[in-house]
C-alpha cells in the first residue's frame, strides 16, 4: 500500500523540495535554466494505490502546434505521455502499485526516472528529429 507520506518522504529523502497545494496534492517546480527557460511545475497525486503525475510549464507557448509536438513526443518516447490541455502541452505518467514492490524500485523507476523524463521531454519538445 503507498500514500502521501511515503512519497513525501522518499521526496524528502532525495532532497526535492515539495508543497502540498489546495487539493493536498503534492507541487515540485524544476527551475528554469538555460536548456529549458520556464519553470516545469509537476504535481504528484497518491490516490488508491496510483502515484500520478501531471506537468505543465506555465508561460511556454510552442512555436509549433501543440498537437503536432504531442503526437510526435508520444511516437518518440513512451515516458512521459504528452498530451494537450486548454492549447497547453502537458506532460502525463502514472504507476499502478497495489502490489509490494520495493522502495528502490519506486525511487528508482517510479520518482527519479519519472522527473527527469518530465524534465527532458520539455527540453526536446520542439526540437527536430
Amino acid at each position: 500500500m503507498i500514500d502521501k507520506n511515503i512519497i513525501r518522504g522518499y521526496l524528502d529523502e532525495l532532497r526535492i523540495s515539495t508543497r502540498l497545494d489546495d487539493d493536498g496534492d503534492m507541487v515540485i517546480v524544476q527551475s528554469a535554466d538555460e536548456d529549458f527557460g520556464h519553470d516545469v511545475v509537476i504535481f504528484v497525486m497518491v490516490n488508491n494505490n496510483r502515484l500520478s503525475y501531471a506537468a505543465g510549464a506555465p508561460g511556454y507557448e510552442p512555436r509549433q502546434d501543440p498537437y503536432h509536438l504531442a503526437n510526435r513526443h508520444n511516437c518518440r518516447r513512451n515516458l512521459p505521455t504528452a498530451v494537450v490541455r486548454d492549447g497547453n502541452v502537458r506532460m502525463e505518467c502514472s504507476f499502478l502499485l497495489d502490489e509490494e514492490v520495493s522502495k528502490e524500485y519506486i525511487v528508482e523507476n517510479c520518482i527519479k526516472m519519472v522527473l527527469g523524463s518530465i524534465w527532458r521531454a520539455y527540453v526536446d519538445l520542439e526540437k527536430e528529429d
